[in-house]
Formats: structure tokens, C-alpha cells, sequence
């Protein structure tokens, strides 16, 4: 009896210390808005490094299926925290009985709506598409966008005619000639070269130079976990922000972790898709000069005012309504060395 009282005394003991770390881990179920190519690298580092796990984090990351169906599981709280599109975030806080989720850190200062063309079509202005066919698959975010870019450039909308086309034929149909551009992400540039179109043929007119004065995804966080754990959300944000300077530093060490839990993937595709959107939309001369992971009071007020040309509002929110910094580190902390 003695010798089992002993067993079970130094397993009692062992439970209260060696473990007491991963005990009192906060769990948080992160969702991404899509699948892991190389711009979910930064997440994904922050994983593989131990970061969240340094904050009292015990993190699950999970690809998703796009912002609408992620918002709507933050919001249920299946999950936690999520990355999904600041845009469509504004869209859902207009209904009087969505749940309040907010973002907390903008992580594409930039947003990735574009035209992508090509060089031979002349289209270097969004005018240029008058007369032209723009093919825009229906559920397209950039599509989405589109009537604002359209009237912040004076486009005469009956002059472009819009043909409805399939995601995975998009790029092909611009490469053989039977549109002359279409609405897609910067990083499906990517797409328009696997097509056949050599680089320096490819063309591309980022919204966001032509008057979009909009910020694409966010990190956004459930109400109630905002609330029950605001030290938790404060340690995810700094782990994130640790996670993005270093695939800044060293992409190709970052793109590893998108083949640890991604194997199908393509280093030389993603490596490539994770330098565009850090380029374009993650690391701005505006996040250069002002730091990681803010926003604009003013410009986010002006964005939700230019998604109404194209969103019929209801009950417009604020721009404190959709997003907040009091869980972002000092600014000192968010400048990109």
C-alpha cells in the first residue's frame, strides 16, 4: 500500500508541475479564409515556432472556404479568431441582429481586388475597359467591387460587357483571347502566367491605385471570446505579428511551413504567391511609415462610405464598430525593422 500511495503521490506531483504549462494553455480555434498557399505563412510560422504557444496559447489553424462562410462561424463561435475580408465583415455588421464580431489587426493594408489583362489589350486604366469584355466569375469578391471602381473612374458601365465566367477557367479565358480582362485577386497573376502568358506580358490594374479606399482581411475575433479572454487575443496578435515580420525576413524559411502542412503544395508557386502579396498588400509603404497591423479611423470611415455605391445599406456600421486597437502592441512593436 505504501509503495502505491508513493506511485500515485509522484504522479499527482508530476501533474502539477511538468504540465502545469500546457494545463493552463487558452485554447483558440483559428479558421483562415482560404486554403494554405504561401500568403497563410505567416500564421503558420507563428504556429511552427512556438509563438502562440509563448503567449499561454494552445492554437488549431483551419483553411477555410472564403469570408462569408468564415465570419459566420466566428460569429456562431465554432470558431475563436479568424482572417477573413474586412469588406465583408462591414456587409455582415449591417444586419440589426449580427453578432458583434470585430477585427482587431488588419494584416492586408492593402486590399488584393484587381483587373488582371494583358499587355496587347491596352488597358491600363479602368476607362480603357469601355468597349471591352470583362470576364468576373458571379461570387467574385473582387467582382464585387467593381461598380465603386467603375464610378471613382468615371467608367460608362453599359460601354463593358460582363461575361459571367467559372473560377478555374478565368485565367485561361483571359490568356486565349476570349475576354480581355477580369476581376481576381493580385495573386492570381500566378494563375495568368501557369496559362502561358510570359511575365512581361501579363497586365494588371490593382483597384486600390485607382480610388479603392479599402482594406482587405483582417483578424476578427468572436464577441464573447473577445470578452471572456482579452489577455488571449492580445498574445494571438502579438504571436501574428511575430509570424508575418518573419516571413518578411525569410520568405523561403516561412514557405516551409506551407509544405509542412500543405505536401501538394509547390514550393517555386508559393514562395512566388507569398513575395506578391507581401509586396502588394501586406508590407505598404503606408505599414512601412505608420507599423503593422492598424488602421485609419478616417480611411476605414471613407472605405464603408465607397462599399455603399455598391452595397445597398441598411444600418451602415461605424468604423468602431467593425474594428479595434486596444489589443494591438504599441506602435514601436508593429514597425517593420
Amino acid at each position: 500500500m505504501r509503495g502505491s500511495f508513493r506511485v500515485v503521490l509522484a504522479a499527482v506531483l508530476v501533474a502539477f508541475t511538468l504540465p502545469a504549462t500546457a494545463q493552463n494553455l487558452t485554447k483558440v480555434r483559428f479558421i483562415h479564409e482560404w486554403r494554405f498557399e504561401g500568403h497563410v505563412a505567416p500564421f503558420l510560422v507563428a504556429l511552427d515556432k512556438g509563438y502562440y504557444k509563448e503567449e499561454g496559447l494552445d492554437v488549431t489553424i483551419d483553411p477555410g472556404t472564403g469570408s462569408v462562410d468564415g465570419i459566420n462561424r466566428i460569429a456562431a463561435g465554432t470558431y475563436d479568431i479568424g482572417q477573413m475580408d474586412l469588406n465583408a465583415l462591414i456587409k455582415y455588421r449591417d444586419a440589426k441582429e449580427a453578432t458583434q464580431v470585430k477585427a482587431v489587426l488588419i494584416t492586408y493594408n492593402s486590399p488584393p481586388f484587381a483587373i488582371l489583362t494583358l499587355k496587347k489589350n491596352n488597358i491600363a486604366s479602368p476607362k480603357d475597359l469601355e468597349g471591352k469584355i470583362l470576364g468576373a466569375p458571379a461570387a467574385d469578391a473582387a467582382y464585387a467591387h467593381w461598380p465603386i471602381l467603375a464610378e471613382l473612374n468615371n467608367v460608362d458601365s453599359s460601354k463593358v460587357k460582363i461575361e459571367n465566367v467559372g473560377f478555374p477557367v478565368r485565367e485561361a479565358l483571359l490568356a486565349q483571347g476570349q475576354v480581355d480582362a477580369v476581376t481576381a485577386f493580385s495573386s492570381n497573376l500566378l494563375g495568368v502566367k501557369a496559362a502561358g502568358v510570359p511575365e512581361e506580358e501579363a497586365g494588371m490594374l490593382l483597384m486600390r491605385d485607382f480610388g479603392l479606399d479599402l482594406y482587405g482581411s483582417a483578424l476578427m475575433v468572436n464577441p464573447t471570446f473577445m470578452q471572456n479572454n482579452p489577455e488571449a487575443v492580445k498574445g494571438f496578435v502579438r504571436a501574428t505579428i511575430r509570424g508575418f515580420f518573419d516571413a518578411f525576413a525569410d520568405p523561403e524559411g516561412a514557405i516551409e511551413s506551407i509544405l509542412k502542412h500543405n505536401p501538394v503544395a509547390k514550393t517555386d508557386i508559393e514562395l512566388e504567391r507569398l513575395k506578391l502579396v507581401t509586396k502588394l498588400s501586406f508590407l505598404t509603404d503606408d505599414v512601412r511609415q505608420n507599423g503593422f497591423g492598424d488602421a485609419d479611423v478616417e480611411r476605414l470611415s471613407r472605405s464603408i462610405d465607397q462599399l455603399g455605391i455598391a452595397f445597398d445599406f441598411k444600418n451602415k456600421p461605424a468604423a468602431t464598430d467593425v474594428f479595434t486597437s486596444e489589443f494591438l502592441p504599441p506602435k514601436e512593436e508593429r514597425m517593420v525593422k
